[in-house]
C-alpha cells in the first residue's frame, strides 16, 4: 500500500513550516531572552488551554456532520464560530475588570482571536487540506519576516511579540474566509440543531482539552512551582518536540479528512505510524550527535542547559506518535468517550509526576513526566486501534 499524494504534499508543506518555525523560535529566544521567553511560553500554553475550552468542539464536531451527509451545516458553524469568538472577548474583558490576574487583556484578546482561527481552520482542514497547508507556509513565512525586523532593529520585547502574533492569526482569519468564501448563515439556526452540534461538539472538545492539558499543564506548573528562568528552558526543549511532531501532525490532519469519509481504509494509520517512527529515529539520532552545537548557534549558550530536556522529550515523542496519529480516526468514528477517557488518565499521571518531580528535579522533572504521560498515551490508544483492528 502507497500513502496517496495528498500526504505527500502535506509532508512537504509540514518540512517548510518546521523550518520557519525554527527561525520563528531563533527571533523570539534570541530577542526576548531566557526569562521573557519563559512568560510567553506561559501566556501562550493558558491561551491555548483556553480556546480549546471556549471553542467547545465546534471544529471537530464539523467533521462528525461532514461524514453524516450533513454539509449544508457549514455556514452555520461559521456562525457560531463568530459568536463564541465575541462572547469570550465580552466575558474575558469583564473577568479580568474584577479579577488581578497576569497578563489578563493579553490573553482574552488572543483567546478570541484562537477561537474563530481553530474552527475556521478545521472546517479548511477538512475540506481542502492542501490549501489550507499552503496558507499556513505562506503566513510563517510572514511571521518570521516580521520577528526578524523586530530582532534587527532591537525592539523585540514580549509586548512586539504577542502584538505581531495577534495580527498574523487575524490575517489567517481573513485569508480563510475568503478562499474558502466561509459566510454566515441563519437558515439552519434552530434549537434541535445546535442541541445536535453541542450535544457532539462537547464531549470533543473535553477530549482536545485534555490533550492540550497534556501538552501544556507542565510549563503551567514549573512557572509556578519553579521560575521563569525554567520555564524558558523547559519551553525550548518543547519547541523542538513540537517541531519533530510536525510529520505525525501532518498525516493527522489528512486523517482526519479522510477519516470522516465513509470508504477510508483503517490499514492506512499503520502505514504513517511507521513513516513518522522512521523519521522520528533518524531525527532523535541527530539531535544527540549534534543538538548542543544547534541549541548554541540558535539561540546561543545561555539555552544549552535545554539540550537533555529535549533529548528526554524526544524519546517520549515516539509514544506520542502513535496518539496523533489515531486520535483523528477515534474522532470521526464518534469515539470521543474513548479518547476522553484515556486522555483523562494520561493527564493524570502526567500532573502526579510533574507535581512529585518539578520540586527536586526543576525541567527534568517536567520533562521525565511528560515521557511517562506520552507513553501511557500512546500505548493506550495503540492497544485499543489495534484490538478494532483485528475484529474488522
Amino acid at each position: 500500500m502507497r500513502l496517496k499524494k495528498d500526504y505527500w504534499i502535506a509532508i512537504i508543506c509540514k518540512v517548510i513550516v518546521i523550518l520557519t518555525e525554527l527561525l520563528i523560535t531563533i527571533f523570539i529566544n534570541r530577542g526576548l531572552g531566557v526569562a521573557s521567553k519563559g512568560e510567553y511560553s506561559y501566556i501562550m500554553k493558558v491561551v491555548e488551554v483556553l480556546y480549546i475550552l471556549c471553542s467547545i468542539g465546534l471544529g471537530q464536531a464539523y467533521a462528525t456532520f461532514r461524514k453524516r451527509g450533513e454539509e449544508r451545516l457549514r455556514d452555520l458553524f461559521v456562525l457560531l464560530g463568530l459568536m463564541q469568538s465575541v462572547l469570550v472577548f465580552a466575558c474575558g474583558i469583564a473577568i479580568v475588570q474584577f479579577f488581578s490576574i497576569d497578563y489578563g487583556m493579553t490573553i482574552v484578546i488572543l483567546t478570541s482571536i484562537s477561537v474563530l482561527k481553530s474552527i475556521f481552520s478545521m472546517i479548511a482542514v477538512i475540506e481542502k487540506n492542501i490549501l489550507r497547508n499552503i496558507i499556513q507556509v505562506t503566513l510563517n513565512i510572514l511571521y518570521v519576516i516580521v520577528l526578524a525586523i523586530l530582532f534587527f532593529t532591537d525592539i523585540c520585547s514580549l509586548n512586539s511579540v504577542l502584538l505581531c502574533y495577534g495580527i498574523v492569526e487575524v490575517a489567517r482569519i481573513i485569508i480563510l474566509c475568503l478562499l474558502y468564501r466561509l459566510k454566515l448563515s441563519f437558515r439552519e439556526l434552530s434549537c434541535a440543531t445546535l442541541r445536535n452540534v453541542y450535544k457532539i461538539g462537547f464531549p470533543t472538545m473535553i477530549l482536545m482539552l485534555l490533550v492540550t492539558l497534556n501538552y501544556s499543564i507542565d510549563t503551567v506548573m514549573i512557572r509556578n512551582m519553579s521560575s521563569s528562568y525554567s520555564t524558558g528552558i523547559y519551553s525550548v526543549g518543547v519547541n523542538f518536540a513540537s517541531m519533530f511532531l510536525m510529520i505525525p501532525d501532518a498525516f493527522k490532519d489528512v486523517l482526519f479528512g479522510d477519516a470522516s469519509k465513509k470508504n477510508f481504509d483503517s490499514h492506512i494509520a499503520y502505514l504513517t505510524i511507521k513513516v513518522s517512527i522512521g523519521i522520528s529515529v533518524i531525527g532523535i539520532i541527530g539531535w544527540l550527535l549534534l543538538g548542543k552545537y544547534a541549541i548554541n548557534l540558535l539561540y546561543g549558550n545561555e539555552y544549552l542547559n535545554s539540550y537533555s530536556v529535549t533529548a528526554i522529550l524526544f524519546f517520549g515523542c515516539i509514544f506520542l506518535t502513535f496518539f496523533k496519529i489515531l486520535q483523528p480516526i477515534f474522532i470521526a468514528n464518534g469515539n470521543q468517550v474513548v479518547a476522553c477517557v484515556y486522555l483523562g488518565i494520561s493527564v493524570v499521571f502526567n500532573i502526579a509526576a510533574n507535581y512529585f518531580l518539578i520540586p527536586s528535579m526543576d525541567y527534568i522533572g517536567a520533562a521525565i513526566a511528560s515521557v511517562i504521560s506520552y507513553s501511557v498515551c500512546g500505548g493506550m490508544f495503540l492497544f485499543k486501534y489495534q484490538r478494532k483492528i483485528r475484529k474488522e
